[in-house]
């Protein structure tokens, strides 16, 4: 290999982990493009809940215009995720990724075919691809080229796989954001307003503890049927989920007028 595969591919091996797979890919193809002509190259990984591929990095290019998916059965990219091959884009107008967007623009300065498709793969199945210009100059020197990518891709693969499965994971966690008032909540604030409206803070006191326990009783009654039906209406497992025995639990149905079917 010429040297300066040598350097950039080593540089890429010495690449220190990234917060995200976006920074990871940005930094690998910046250090390509000190070695080799590179203005353009993007990022494409299998969209788990989709039949398509998803943009996870791009160079070169205004994320606001760049398509950020693509059909995975189809053009030349369709091809070469199927066969697990590189392969090469001639013309950005035929290929479904890039047609809209050649439409919009009519020109791209930044995106000059061909193309070249590199196939990402991890225990023998397709993941994802990268795109970018031909590093040697067109198609007369594509062996070359094809030479290079089998080796960059087999040495980003893993990396990339490793960042996908990570982002991945971290989708399907549930978000630790704010809780969300709870219905009960809701009714017992609006039932704490509508007691506390009826207080006058000058009425006795037996009065207002009077109020508090309407309240009391009140969230009791909604524990109890909550506590029921959770167990199907088992009296003995209801008194045992709320920490009271079983007559305890009868009297408090009694009192509060709560049937069981």
């Amino acid at each position: 290999m010429p040297n300066q595969e040598i350097r950039s591919l080593y540089e890429i091996s010495q690449f220190s982990p990234q917060n995200t797979l976006w920074e990871y890919f940005l930094g690998i193809i910046t250090i390509l493009s000190e070695y080799f002509p590179i203005d353009y190259s993007a990022l494409f990984v299998r969209d788990s809940k989709k039949d398509s591929l998803r943009l996870e990095g791009l160079f070169g290019v205004k994320k606001e215009i760049h398509p950020s998916s693509c059909p995975i059965h189809q053009g030349t990219i369709g091809e070469v995720f199927q066969s697990q091959k590189p392969g090469m884009i001639d013309d950005l107008n035929r290929e479904p990724l890039y047609e809209e967007m050649m439409k919009a623009s009519k020109s791209s300065p930044s995106i000059r075919p061909p193309l070249l498709c590199v196939p990402l793969t991890s225990e023998g199945e397709p993941f994802g691809l990268i795109l970018l210009p031909s590093l040697y100059g067109g198609k007369e020197k594509w062996r070359e080229d094809l030479r290079f990518l089998t080796v960059l891709s087999a040495l980003l693969s893993p990396m990339v796989k490793k960042y996908y499965l990570k982002e991945e994971d971290s989708k399907s966690k549930p978000s630790k954001t704010k809780p969300r008032t709870s219905l009960l909540e809701e009714i017992l604030a609006e039932r704490l307003n509508e007691v506390l409206n009826k207080i006058d803070p000058y009425v006795e006191a037996n009065n207002r503890i009077g109020l508090l326990d309407e309240i009391i009783g009140y969230v009791e009654k909604m524990m109890i049927r909550s506590a029921l039906k959770r167990v199907d209406f088992v009296q003995t497992s209801a008194a045992q989920l709320l920490g009271i025995n079983r007559n305890t639990l009868r009297a408090k149905m009694k009192r509060y007028k709560i049937k069981v079917p």
